[in-house]
């Protein structure tokens, strides 16, 4: 009798590890069909390195002197790619390479022509926003980019 329900239990076992790993199967199966269904991106087929964006708003009023001297120090920085200064909203855009140069490395060369300033905070902007969290995003798009074989 024992040795029975100790068979029938060996069996189970055995009938539920196969479909587990089946199941399993089957997940990976579909990602690496789904990372390689559409065309890769622009980026992903010129092999492009990524960039960063950061914000910053400025204290006092941008005239077009300061305009000029905060373009002409963004543009002597080393792995800044893009800048724009909006006198209008006060603002200073940059996109730059991340391992050419820091973000801590652009503010102090941007205290150097600007009295005052601050990093824009994206998430404490109002209006719609995406209820998911960008860490989820990026995990599935590294996912995806690993399983591409293209």
């Amino acid at each position: 009798q024992n040795n029975r329900k100790f068979t029938s239990m060996k069996n189970l076992s055995v009938t539920l590890l196969k479909i587990c790993g089946y199941f399993m199967l089957t997940c990976f199966t579909g990602l690496v069909v789904w990372a390689n269904w559409e065309k890769p991106s622009l980026s992903d087929e010129l092999n492009l390195k990524p960039i960063n964006l950061v914000v910053y708003t400025v204290k006092s009023d941008i005239n077009t002197s300061d305009s000029i001297r905060i373009a002409n120090t963004l543009k002597t920085t080393s792995g800044v790619s893009a800048s724009t200064v909006n006198p209008g909203y006060k603002t200073v855009s940059i996109t730059f390479y991340e391992d050419q140069v820091k973000e801590s490395d652009l503010t102090r060369n941007l205290s150097k022509v600007i009295a005052s300033f601050s990093k824009m905070n994206f998430d404490d902007m109002e209006g719609p926003k995406c209820p998911i969290p960008s860490s989820y995003i990026d995990t599935f798009l590294n996912i995806k980019h690993t399983l591409c074989f293209r």
